[in-house]
């Protein structure tokens, strides 16, 4: 039997409507040498574990295990996986049918490039936009570390696909990080290989309102911390040769620096929950504000907090902020 050349590895949690659209989706592939690695996350929902086991198709592996998080499972599955590169799914999203043979040939035809990754859309399931589609993705083919470490993630995760003999050597998915994972892992591999976007949308990245982090306001505040540390673990691989959580482990998070984009952030949230009179919101959000350092836009929420103790001050408040959104 010939080797397997991709392993399609997905962790999954619930979603059960989507299981058998998004696995199918993936034995749909007009590729030949692939297995999928299904590790269903203890969900409990009972119909995914349900669903998953009703698949046949000997390419397909489903492991049960209890839940341990994204990070636990999706290890699992690589782990469980022989493939010489591994591509990402997420749970419930789609890849079109030539996603893992386009992406494979980039790998094949450029030893450089050890990551892969396409355009994608986001597709709004459930809330008030649903069904809303939105082409996302660098128009960018190649992408340098400046990339990830200036604005938002280049990549969304779900489309990629990577060599495994980088994955391992630079040690994998992180457990420190519950959110983010992937940036850190990027991050961590960027010096070792290439990047590459295939300028084509291969992949619909699906953007769950009801368990969904985009939606989940805890989840976004600590997605968005450990983005930030991510990007200041890799900047202290490059100073000092290892970086806060390769020297404390669980415990390196306690010295991260203060960050300007963390400030900005907080800042969107007050202005956000003053809009809505959420108090307890705002008090958090100015509590975090208190260990960043001062922006404009700090000062900026730090002053309409202050004008909206007072009727006049709410009434052009609410003006200024609805109108710079406007923009």
């Amino acid at each position: 039997m010939d080797e397997i050349k991709v392993s399609i590895c997905v962790a999954y949690y619930n979603r059960s409507e989507y299981v058998k659209e998004c696995i199918q989706s993936l034995l749909d592939q007009d590729y030949d040498s692939f297995e999928i690695i299904v590790v269903n996350d203890g969900s409990k929902d009972p119909l995914t574990g349900q669903y998953l086991d009703e698949l046949d198709d000997s390419r397909l592996k489903i492991i049960h295990q209890e839940n341990k998080g994204f990070v636990g499972a999706i290890r699992a599955a690589i782990e469980a996986s022989s493939g010489k590169y591994i591509a990402i799914q997420g749970a419930g999203d789609i890849s079109l049918p030539s996603r893992i043979r386009q992406q494979a040939s980039v790998l094949d035809e450029n030893p450089q490039v050890g990551i892969v990754s396409c355009l994608f859309e986001n597709v709004v399931f459930g809330g008030e936009n649903d069904g809303l589609r939105k082409k996302r993705g660098y128009n960018n083919g190649r992408i340098l570390s400046s990339d990830f470490l200036n604005g938002s993630n280049p990549l969304g995760h779900g489309e990629v696909m990577f060599r495994r003999n980088i994955y391992n050597k630079v040690g994998g998915y992180r457990p420190y990080f519950k959110f983010s994972q992937d940036l850190d892992l990027w991050l961590l591999m960027i010096d070792h290989c290439e990047v590459e976007i295939i300028q084509e949308i291969l992949y619909e990245r699906r953007m769950f309102m009801k368990d969904g982090v985009s939606t989940d306001a805890s989840k976004q505040f600590l997605q968005k911390y450990l983005a930030e540390f991510a990007r200041q673990c890799y900047l202290d691989r490059q100073q000092y040769g290892e970086d806060l959580v390769e020297q404390y482990g669980i415990h390196g998070g306690l010295f991260r620096l203060r960050s300007t984009a963390l400030s900005n952030f907080i800042a969107t949230k007050i202005i956000n929950a003053l809009l809505v009179d959420d108090f307890k919101k705002l008090e958090m959000n100015l509590r975090f504000a208190k260990n960043e350092p001062l922006t404009l836009k700090l000062l900026i929420a730090f002053i309409l907090v202050f004008t909206f103790k007072f009727k006049l001050g709410r009434n052009l408040g609410t003006h200024f902020i609805k109108k710079y959104k406007a923009k």
